[in-house]
This record gives C-alpha cells, structure tokens and sequence, in this order.
C-alpha cells in the first residue's frame, strides 16, 4: 500500500475533543482491516488550535512534530512540541496538543491497538 499525503483531501473539523479551533486531518490510513494500525496521518493545526485532552482505551498514540510549535500535554504535564519531539500516549493514558505558535502546527499521529499481551 502506497499513499502520498499531498494525494489526500484533509478532514476538517472544529473543536477537537473539546479543544478550539480548526484541525485539518490527512488521513493516509484509516481502520486497515488485520491490522493494529488503526489510523495514521498528518494533522494540521491553525494557530491557537487545540485537540482537547482526551484517554486512550485499547490502544495507544503517537504524535510527531514535523513543523510549527506547540504544547503537548502527556497526562496532565505540559512540554514544548517543536520539530522532532515525539510524545506517545499509552493505554488509559490522556494527552492534548495545542498550537502556540504563529504558523500552523503540523505533526504525525498515529493509533495503534494494544496488543493484548500488554494490557
């Protein structure tokens, strides 16, 4: 399978989980059947968007910041998001991200199932 983001019409949503803000979503995969990928893709976040917190039940997230700058909360702590830094959410963990910068906010998510040996 072979997906190319700049192929992919964005999701657009507003107030994610709570949060403010527009969220443009680039799914390059979306509930692949046998798999424990359940999605990945590239969010955008305009600035002073936010995607609200939010727990993780059965499964687990990443996000990855390719560009902009932000917050990421990681179960209630704050941390600078900026290029590079990688936040992972585990099972019954809680995180939110929020763009604090003057440019869009771009990062890899990706939401894996919990394999059940780990649970």
């Amino acid at each position: 399978m072979i997906n190319n983001v700049h192929e992919i019409v964005p999701e657009i949503a507003e107030n994610v989980r709570g949060g403010n803000g527009t969220a443009y979503a680039h799914k390059l995969l979306d509930l692949y059947p046998g798999s424990a990928i359940k999605s990945v893709g590239v969010v955008r976040l305009d600035p002073g968007a936010s995607v609200g917190a939010h727990s993780h039940n059965g499964d687990e997230d990443f996000y990855y910041c390719i560009s902009g700058t932000g917050i990421v909360v990681d179960n209630g702590v704050e941390h600078a998001f900026t290029p590079g830094t990688l936040q992972i959410t585990r099972d019954g963990e809680t995180q939110a991200i929020r763009n604090t910068g003057e440019t869009e906010l771009v990062f890899l998510g990706a939401l894996i199932a919990t394999p059940s040996e780990f649970k």
